[in-house]
């Protein structure tokens, strides 16, 4: 499904006798609106004629991290960072320098910078995420919510529709626990399941020895296909936020 999709992109650039390297606009920062850590609403912008023909969707990014702090503030700053895990304090100071760069070039190390940090692409439950962030989502208004309530599913809304956020598997290389689903559990916070096997989009936190918590990092950006190697081409990341997982009962 998203090689067709990909494919049929592809061919529509060829027709147009588009081959050239593009510039594709992120998602610019002030249109993403946090509330606390545990919803956030994103404008997706519109794009201009020529990037129309080269954009195919929009990615979003996620690690989860463990930790022993309970936050209900916004996390934003350092110290809040440091305190969830030191993993994500590391994780967000190698990426910000790709979320600040002034560079008008596309970067096709998007896909590699995520992947290198262990940091995989949100799904949806019984949908293909990219069949939702595709054309159809320009300009839309999206909001991913992580309400505190125990046994609510993290969902993301576009319009008139909600859909459960659910975790990758890696395309089948590792077998999330206790399920896909956005919920701090024993088995999600637990150090010996934070393996390549396992849960591989989990940072362990150690000398944990109280209640464990879990904190999950997001990140944006906008995905299109350049002819004629019909390679991959990325905007520039944008942060989202850090959300806590809410208990699952």
């Amino acid at each position: 499904m998203r090689y067709a999709a990909v494919l049929t992109a592809a061919l529509v650039l060829a027709s147009c006798g588009i081959e050239d390297y593009l510039f594709l606009y992120p998602v610019p920062a002030g249109d993403v609106h946090v509330e606390l850590n545990t919803r956030v609403q994103v404008r997706l912008p519109n794009l201009n004629t020529t990037e129309y023909y080269y954009f195919t969707h929009f990615n979003l990014y996620y690690r989860i991290y463990i930790s022993d702090v309970p936050l209900t503030n916004e996390i934003n700053t350092a110290g809040d960072r440091s305190l969830i895990n030191s993993a994500l304090a590391g994780d967000y100071s190698a990426i910000e320098p790709y979320t600040v760069t002034t560079d008008t070039m596309n970067s096709t190390n998007t896909g590699s910078l995520f992947s290198g940090r262990k940091y995989y692409t949100l799904e949806l439950e019984s949908v293909d995420i990219e069949r939702i962030l595709n054309t159809a989502a320009l300009g839309q208004n999206i909001v991913l919510n992580f309400t505190q309530t125990p046994g609510t599913r993290p969902s993301l809304t576009m319009g008139s529709q909600t859909y459960a956020l659910t975790r990758s598997n890696g395309n089948g290389a590792f077998t999330p626990q206790p399920d896909r689903y956005f919920f701090n559990a024993p088995e999600l916070n637990r150090s010996e399941n934070a393996i390549a096997t396992v849960n591989a989009d989990v940072a362990d936190k150690s000398g944990v020895s109280g209640p464990r918590y879990t904190y999950a990092a997001i990140y944006i950006a906008v995905v299109g296909i350049q002819t004629p190697a019909y390679t991959p081409i990325y905007s520039r990341p944008t942060f989202v936020g850090i959300f806590r997982l809410p208990e699952r009962s």
